[in-house]
């Protein structure tokens, strides 16, 4: 990663503060996957147009995710069988601040991602009272029928463009593991543009295409189950799994 550091360098830094503008709990998402080769030309092409979060000399951080589902695996199911007005639920640590959250994703019919979220008082898989009532209010989904099926943890960095109508994050470096195996996508990199409307196409997302990189389709949740656990439904992901065990995995 130093090498992905120093490019890093020839940005504008922007603090967590100036990041606040651009929240985007209620937005548009695109996703791109690439091979993290291709990652600092990429970055390279957009130092110019894009300011890159930086916290005590910091620019990469660590993330720990729980994805939490019911027994029977409805949220999960409910992507994999093209379900729209669905949820994922998860807690999320951001690793070098000790910061800690449970979320709730909801992505609409609209083709919108709506994000809520609370602070936790620590990263255990378990939900304290205040929890409970936040899961039971803002989602169809009750704490006590949840489980935890699967941790995730992978660096990113976030850059914001110089306009702040747009947010970017660079996800890399994708572990997802459960308590009987674990896997390492190190060849992996998912981009995620972030915006609150897509009347303006995204300069990154000009540079992909213009690199033969285009929009994926792509959960976290999703793709490190069908990874992890043979059984489990997943015909609707095998032509990104094909090409994740292909290109992405050492």
């Amino acid at each position: 990663m130093d090498s992905i550091r120093n490019i890093l360098l020839r940005f504008d830094k922007v603090s967590l503060a100036e990041l606040d503008q651009v929240r985007l709990m209620n937005r548009t998402d695109q996703k791109f996957c690439l091979h993290f080769s291709q990652l600092p030309a990429i970055l390279e092409a957009i130092c110019k147009d894009y300011s890159v979060l930086e916290i005590q000399g910091e620019t990469i951080f660590e993330y720990d995710n729980i994805y939490f589902d019911t027994p029977d695996n409805r949220m999960f199911l409910s992507h994999q069988n093209g379900k729209l007005n669905r949820f994922k639920i998860r807690s999320r640590q951001y690793v070098q601040s000790n910061d800690n959250f449970l979320e709730i994703k909801f992505k609409s019919n609209k083709g919108r991602t709506i994000k809520e979220r609370i602070e936790k008082h620590n990263f255990q898989a378990v939900f304290e009272d205040n929890e409970l009532d936040f899961l039971q209010n803002l989602s169809p989904y009750s704490g006590l029928e949840l489980r935890s099926k699967i941790a995730s943890n992978f660096n990113r960095i976030t850059l914001v463009n110089n306009l702040f109508t747009e947010r970017m994050t660079i996800d890399t470096f994708l572990g997802f593991k459960n308590q009987e195996k674990e896997i390492l996508l190190e060849n992996l990199v998912v981009i995620e543009v972030k915006q609150s409307k897509v009347d303006n196409p995204a300069i990154i997302a000009q540079v992909l295409r213009a690199n033969k990189i285009r929009k994926q389709s792509f959960s976290k949740y999703c793709i490190g189950r069908s990874l992890l656990e043979e059984e489990i439904k997943k015909n609707n992901f095998k032509p990104l799994l094909l090409k994740i065990r292909k290109e992405y995995i050492i």
